[in-house]
Protein backbone atom coordinates (compact mmCIF):
# COMPACT_ATOMS: atom_id res chain seq x y z
CA UNK A 1 0.00 0.00 0.00
CA UNK A 2 1.37 3.64 -0.91
CA UNK A 3 1.28 5.95 2.00
CA UNK A 4 -2.28 7.61 1.35
CA UNK A 5 -3.69 3.50 1.44
CA UNK A 6 -4.15 3.58 -2.04
CA UNK A 7 -2.34 0.46 -3.71
CA UNK A 8 -1.27 1.25 -7.34
CA UNK A 9 -3.48 -1.59 -8.89
CA UNK A 10 -6.29 0.83 -7.52
CA UNK A 11 -4.93 3.61 -8.45
CA UNK A 12 -3.79 2.38 -12.08
CA UNK A 13 -7.79 1.15 -12.62
CA UNK A 14 -9.55 4.18 -11.59
CA UNK A 15 -7.17 6.07 -14.44
CA UNK A 16 -8.04 3.19 -16.82
CA UNK A 17 -11.99 3.92 -15.97
CA UNK A 18 -11.13 7.81 -16.64
CA UNK A 19 -9.43 6.91 -19.81
CA UNK A 20 -12.94 4.52 -20.80
CA UNK A 21 -14.85 7.35 -20.08
CA UNK A 22 -13.08 9.53 -21.95
CA UNK A 23 -12.99 7.32 -25.03
CA UNK A 24 -16.63 6.68 -25.55
CA UNK A 25 -17.70 10.44 -24.16
CA UNK A 26 -19.66 9.29 -21.27
CA UNK A 27 -19.76 10.45 -18.07
CA UNK A 28 -21.01 7.18 -16.05
CA UNK A 29 -21.02 3.16 -16.92
CA UNK A 30 -22.33 0.24 -15.31
CA UNK A 31 -19.97 -2.80 -15.27
CA UNK A 32 -23.18 -4.94 -16.81
CA UNK A 33 -23.73 -2.15 -19.72
CA UNK A 34 -22.31 -4.18 -23.07
CA UNK A 35 -19.54 -2.82 -25.10
CA UNK A 36 -22.18 -2.56 -28.17
CA UNK A 37 -24.33 -0.22 -26.38
CA UNK A 38 -21.63 2.09 -25.92
CA UNK A 39 -20.74 2.42 -29.56
CA UNK A 40 -17.65 -0.26 -29.52
CA UNK A 41 -16.86 -2.85 -31.89
CA UNK A 42 -14.75 -5.29 -31.61
CA UNK A 43 -11.96 -3.31 -33.72
CA UNK A 44 -12.46 -0.85 -31.45
CA UNK A 45 -12.12 -2.83 -28.45
CA UNK A 46 -8.74 -4.25 -29.82
CA UNK A 47 -7.72 -0.64 -30.55
CA UNK A 48 -8.22 0.30 -26.83
CA UNK A 49 -6.90 -2.92 -25.19
CA UNK A 50 -3.56 -2.37 -27.66
CA UNK A 51 -3.26 0.93 -25.69
CA UNK A 52 -3.45 -0.49 -22.79
CA UNK A 53 -0.93 -3.35 -23.77
CA UNK A 54 1.40 -0.38 -24.64
CA UNK A 55 0.68 1.98 -21.55
CA UNK A 56 0.53 -1.00 -18.55
CA UNK A 57 3.13 -3.68 -20.30
CA UNK A 58 0.24 -6.46 -20.46
CA UNK A 59 -0.82 -8.37 -23.15
CA UNK A 60 -4.56 -9.67 -24.09
CA UNK A 61 -4.68 -12.67 -26.33
CA UNK A 62 -6.82 -13.23 -28.80
CA UNK A 63 -9.19 -15.52 -27.44
CA UNK A 64 -9.23 -13.00 -24.69
CA UNK A 65 -10.34 -10.01 -26.67
CA UNK A 66 -13.25 -11.79 -28.04
CA UNK A 67 -14.78 -12.77 -24.67
CA UNK A 68 -14.69 -9.16 -23.95
CA UNK A 69 -18.66 -8.13 -24.28
CA UNK A 70 -20.03 -6.16 -21.47
CA UNK A 71 -17.78 -2.89 -19.33
CA UNK A 72 -17.18 -4.98 -16.74
CA UNK A 73 -15.44 -7.99 -18.52
CA UNK A 74 -13.14 -5.36 -19.84
CA UNK A 75 -12.43 -4.38 -16.11
CA UNK A 76 -12.26 -7.73 -14.47
CA UNK A 77 -9.70 -8.67 -17.24
CA UNK A 78 -7.51 -5.97 -16.51
CA UNK A 79 -7.43 -6.41 -12.84
CA UNK A 80 -6.06 -9.70 -13.19
CA UNK A 81 -3.23 -8.44 -15.38
CA UNK A 82 -2.17 -5.14 -12.85
CA UNK A 83 -3.52 -6.64 -9.87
Amino acid sequence: MSPRGIDMSESKMREIREMFLERVHVTEIDDNQSLKELGLDSLDVVEMCLDLEEKYNVTFETEELAGIKTVGDLFESLEKKIG
